[in-house]
């Protein structure tokens, strides 16, 4: 067995593990970056759709959801999307804003990842220690030093940041391992969660809507969400629901205002309106796609070419409640498998946000998605890896 002798370990070479490591080396630290994957940055370079939303201009706590309701401020505060920014000018990665302030890569995820690990590489020529394929990994600490180790290698260090992520994305390597090792120094685990996930509904598909797509806006609770939603064999996807679904737990129910556009006194009147021989078609072809109107209305026993007037009060007010208030709890979700993010895991009022170091254990720091904080879809997680990770950086 090998042993190597460094001043810092990062276990997980993702988006905050890579800046955790290329942050730490510019401060002279000898540093080694372990993964178990054999390339590293695999959700770098599948998100966005291949073109990684890197930031969001428009960033901010409200974005963010943790047990520790202000922990993220911090850490947010000191790394803000102007100073990524800055790093994805510096090496010439040509990007654009998309929607809602968030930034994408003009070609390819591929850019981001290669702007890290250029970053792990100083001019002087000292570089970040990359170890990849390093498989069944575990943790002790003895003496002062934390020792990570499989039957081949052991590495020792004073200092042990966890990088290791959430569970989403089971398929490039997602697994609780982070989470294992926060419980072996006795953290307390917040319990994960898929988030930023398509809902499951029978009662949707039910509908027969596959592959329709529609403006809507999405209620949990109290949070209101207006994007597109898509049908899908499943139930509902798109960016409206992924967003509702960082408010969900099993158990809501969920509203959709089908047409948000539309003022529902103003249709109330062309529905009451005495002597009209309009009929639902009529008023509401404008107003949704042919295929969802026709869904939308079998599922309360009408049809787009039925008048009005032929309809009785309390028929009308269905197809109000059915287009403004249309409320169902979902099944579920699709999982981890499909989930963007995964709400829950490290408590954070164990970790200092100052540092990203544990309250309970010398010398062990936690960054990005293993951590109880979450941010909404567009960008904003990779913003948390950023942050969280140049903070741990800076304290080793």
């Amino acid at each position: 067995m090998s042993e190597m002798s460094f001043d810092v370990l990062i276990v997980g070479a993702g988006a905050a593990g890579l800046m955790a490591a290329a942050t730490a080396v510019k401060r002279g630290q000898k540093v080694a970056l372990i993964d178990h994957n054999k390339v590293p940055g695999k959700k770098i370079l599948i998100s966005g759709g291949g073109r990684c939303n890197f930031t969001n201009l428009h960033e901010g706590p409200h974005f963010y959801q943790s047990n520790g309701k202000n922990f993220f401020k911090k850490p947010l505060a000191s790394y803000r999307p102007k100073h990524f920014i800055e790093l994805v000018k510096k090496h010439r990665v040509p990007f654009y804003e998309k929607t809602l302030g968030q930034l994408f890569c003009k070609k390819s995820s591929s850019n981001i990842l290669e702007l890290l690990l250029k970053e792990c590489n100083l001019e002087t020529g000292e570089s970040v220690y990359k170890f990849f394929g390093q498989k069944n990994l575990s943790v002790s600490y003895v003496e002062g030093f934390y020792e990570v180790k499989n039957e081949h290698s052991l590495f020792r260090a004073q200092k042990l940041i966890i990088a290791t992520g959430g569970l989403s994305l089971p398929s490039i390597g997602a697994s609780d391992w982070g989470h294992r090792v926060a419980k072996q120094f006795g953290h307390t685990l917040v319990e994960p969660r898929p988030v930023l996930v398509p809902f499951t509904s029978l009662t949707i598909t039910k509908l027969n809507l596959r592959g329709q797509s529609l403006k809507a806006s999405v209620k949990v609770g109290k949070k209101v969400v207006s994007e597109d939603v898509l049908f899908t064999h499943k139930g509902l996807s798109g960016p409206a629901i992924l967003k509702a679904s960082l408010f969900w737990k099993a158990g809501d129910k969920v509203s959709i205002n089908w047409i948000p556009e539309v003022i529902e006194d103003e249709l109330k009147q062309s529905f009451f309106q005495s002597g009209t021989q309009a009929t639902f078609g009529s008023l509401l072809k404008e107003r949704l796609p042919k295929k969802c109107l026709e869904a939308f209305l079998k599922s309360i026993g009408l049809t787009p070419n039925r008048k009005v007037i032929e309809t009785s009060k309390k028929e009308r007010q269905k197809v109000l409640e059915m287009l403004f208030r249309y409320t169902f709890t979902p099944d579920g979700t699709e999982g981890f498998r499909k989930a963007e993010a995964t709400a829950g895991g490290v408590e954070t009022k164990e970790i200092c946000p100052h540092t990203m170091e544990s309250h309970l254990q010398k010398g062990l720091y936690f960054v990005g998605e293993v951590l109880d904080v979450t941010g909404q879809l567009g960008g904003h997680n990779f913003q948390w890896a950023w942050a969280s990770g140049t903070v741990a950086g800076q304290s080793v």
